[in-house]
């Protein structure tokens, strides 16, 4: 089923300070919970809900608007959103808790990020050294110099580390462990 503009005005002038108030509540993450960005996941998930309703019920969406039933069930599929991606950010807080808008922070997009990056990686490494152990300085090398052993979900990709730098899969993870634990990070 497909929302026409009319339909859609309906939903957007009774549901729209709901979704604005749900959407400022998501937070924790502002690279990827902006409240706008949360707003138009929240209007997605209100088309969503139309079409689920229209299939559960058999109805027409001009058979059904206005209903009670309608009215709870697709505040519940708003507030699940809420409660789904809330989640997620809380679970990966401690990986996220230090990122930034980039719409909001165009610096982060220097022009020559490669020499910044390498730059504060240097720095990093250096306040960071005395603290490690040879093999997790060198891990954490590795991890710097090839970022592909970082899967796109942010975790390691232990198999590959272990492979790279020809030590035991359980030897690097025990290794990443210990780092975690080090630097207060999940790795």
């Amino acid at each position: 089923m497909t929302v026409n503009d009319e339909q859609w005005s309906l939903i957007h002038d009774k549901y729209s300070n709901l979704m604005w108030k749900i959407s400022h509540n998501i937070s924790g993450d502002a690279a990827i919970s902006s409240p706008e960005d949360n707003y138009a996941d929240l209007q997605m998930v209100a088309l969503e809900a139309v079409a689920g309703f229209q299939k559960k019920t058999g109805k027409e969406f001009d058979e059904f608007w206005g209903e009670k039933l309608f009215d709870q069930y697709l505040k519940t599929c708003l507030w699940n959103l809420k409660n789904n991606k809330g989640a997620k950010i809380t679970k990966r807080y401690p990986i996220t808790k230090h990122t930034v808008d980039l719409n909001s922070n165009e610096e982060v997009l220097d022009i020559h990020r490669d020499d910044h990056v390498s730059l504060e990686n240097h720095v990093f490494l250096d306040d960071i050294g005395y603290i490690l152990s040879e093999q997790q300085k060198r891990i954490l090398n590795m991890l710097v110099q090839d970022p592909s052993i970082i899967k796109p979900n942010g975790k390691i990709n232990k198999s590959k580390l272990s492979r790279s730098l020809g030590l035991p899969w359980r030897t690097v993870d025990i290794i990443l462990r210990d780092m975690g634990k080090i630097i207060g990070n999940e790795l």
